[in-house]
């Protein structure tokens, strides 16, 4: 049964003031054994109109799954369960160390298995732009912002996210895939920012997260180009981290699971090294996002024509 955004965020609530009783994990404390953790499964595992999460508790992976039901994008109602349930983690496990959660892994994935993130939802913004609905647009723009940038930070959390990319990552799917801590492609995924075709840019976070991780010149080349890329080349460029044959996304997290995650405490903390020698600031990505949403406001009706045959497309990719 689905939450509404009003139960999940009194979840968040009422959550937020519950005891901890989790024990150990087996690999830091030998003897002792874990167990299955059915309270704190069904206290985040959701049923969302656009977000489905499920704890493997066995394993200590949150799965993610992005539905896609109308356009697989970065729609308001992806952005808007997105948020809550990132809220919804951070109130239930501020606090906790990282023996005491009950999972490591935030995983990422869609149940478009054409698409990961087709970008933002551009049926939305071709109608906010003609309309000249500044409010809403900048809402939006922020609302995704926010979305990256708690992602980025691994939700504040002692755990590492990772994305599954089955599908195309493109645009603001682009930018959401690089936020995370580890990136597994498919071989088949295409991946671009294609903004730059009809007069815009990647704005909620491209630049600061490509600077940051490929420096700027090849941040600038993957920004302006506007050219689509293979998983392979995202590889090269140290913005994949696994590339695997198609269908095989899950298989290939599985066996990184089993050779890593005796070092999990390790990999974190050298992520979070990454984090604090070129920390991801919010003032940076909403100063630049106030530029974007500037500029989207000024597009003329072929940019926006343009940006309609994109829209078809991100409906076409969505689930089923």
């Amino acid at each position: 049964m689905a939450l509404s955004t009003e139960q999940l965020h009194q979840q968040a609530l009422n959550l937020a003031q519950a005891g901890n009783d989790n024990l150990p994990w087996p690999s830091l404390a030998r003897g002792i054994e874990r167990p299955a953790f059915a309270r704190p499964a069904r206290r985040i595992e959701v049923d969302l109109p656009t977000l489905r999460t499920a704890l493997e508790a066995e394993t200590g992976v949150l799965w993610a799954t992005m539905k896609h039901n109308d356009r697989a994008c970065c729609t308001p109602a992806l952005v808007g369960d997105t948020r809550d349930y990132q809220t919804l983690l951070k109130d239930r496990f501020a606090g906790f160390d990282a023996i005491e959660m009950p999972f490591r892994y935030l995983a990422w994935r869609s149940e478009s298995r054409g698409a990961f993130l087709m970008g933002g939802d551009l049926a939305f913004v071709t109608r906010a732009v003609r309309g000249q609905d500044e409010a809403a647009l900048r809402a939006y723009a922020y609302r995704c912002c926010e979305v990256v940038h708690e992602n980025y930070d691994a939700l504040g959390l002692p755990i590492m996210t990772v994305a599954l990319v089955q599908g195309d990552a493109i645009g603001g799917g682009f930018e959401s895939m690089i936020t995370n801590d580890l990136v597994i492609a498919e071989r088949q995924a295409k991946f671009g920012l294609p903004e730059v075709l009809f007069n815009m840019f990647p704005g909620m976070g491209a630049y600061s997260l490509l600077v940051r991780k490929i420096g700027e010149r090849a941040a600038r080349e993957l920004v302006e180009d506007g050219r689509s890329r293979s998983a392979e080349e995202m590889k090269e460029l140290g913005l994949v981290d696994i590339v695997c044959e198609p269908g095989e996304a899950e298989i290939a997290f599985r066996r990184w699971h089993a050779e890593n995650d005796a070092r999990f405490n390790t990999l974190r903390t050298m992520r979070r090294a990454c984090r604090r020698v070129a920390p991801l600031d919010r003032g940076e990505i909403f100063a630049i996002v106030d530029m974007w949403v500037d500029l989207a406001l000024s597009l003329s009706s072929n940019d926006l024509r343009r940006m309609d045959c994109l829209a078809r497309v991100q409906e076409k990719k969505r689930a089923g």
